[in-house]
């Protein structure tokens, strides 16, 4: 009987190598596509968020029989409140018993995305109606350029769609109408 001497089990330092080449290289295309889905997503809960916001104002109106505001402060330090009383400054309303304020979202809970604009928005408590002109906001995420527009519709219901270049699951805002010939 000949004895064949054992090979080693295991990988080569040359093969590990290899490995790790291929590893670096994955994760390096990886990277920005999943940052970029993590900004994309971030702007669709802001906006999305908003409107599930918008739906608990109306909610709330309709429940107490009053009026519930939603006061805007747009930048990057954004924030908006929901409130009962018109005026709240978002940047230092509480949500406290006996308030008024229903809700406060500020931009440290969506890191990285901005709030363009905004107009003051309010829910009649007799019939969930918006008492403004149509309402809208406008969030953006400056790492990958796409916005989400909010708007607040005449019958105090809000509809979500993108304003410029288009946002995966949602749909594009309608053309404005031009003027009359």
């Amino acid at each position: 009987m000949v004895c064949r001497p054992r090979r080693p089990s295991g990988f080569t330092l040359l093969e590990l190598a290899a490995v790790m080449a291929i590893t670096v290289i994955l994760a390096a295309v990886a990277t920005p596509s999943f940052s970029a889905l993590v900004a994309r997503q971030r702007l669709q809960s802001a906006a999305h968020g908003l409107q599930a916001d918008i739906a608990l104002a109306r909610q709330e109106a309709g429940r107490s029989g009053l009026p519930v505001h939603l006061m805007f402060q747009p930048g990057t330090q954004w924030c908006y409140a929901l409130s009962e009383g018109i005026g709240v400054d978002c940047r230092q309303a509480v949500v406290a018993p006996g308030s008024g304020v229903l809700k406060v979202v500020r931009a440290g809970d969506l890191p990285g995305i901005t709030l363009l604009e905004a107009s003051a928005m309010a829910v009649d408590g007799r019939t969930g109606t918006s008492l403004l002109a149509e309402g809208q906001a406008r969030f953006a995420s400056p790492r990958t350029g796409q916005q989400l527009k909010v708007r607040l519709g005449p019958l105090g219901r809000a509809s979500v769609c993108a304003p410029s270049a288009p946002v995966i699951g949602n749909p594009p805002c309608p053309a404005a109408a031009g003027p009359a010939l």
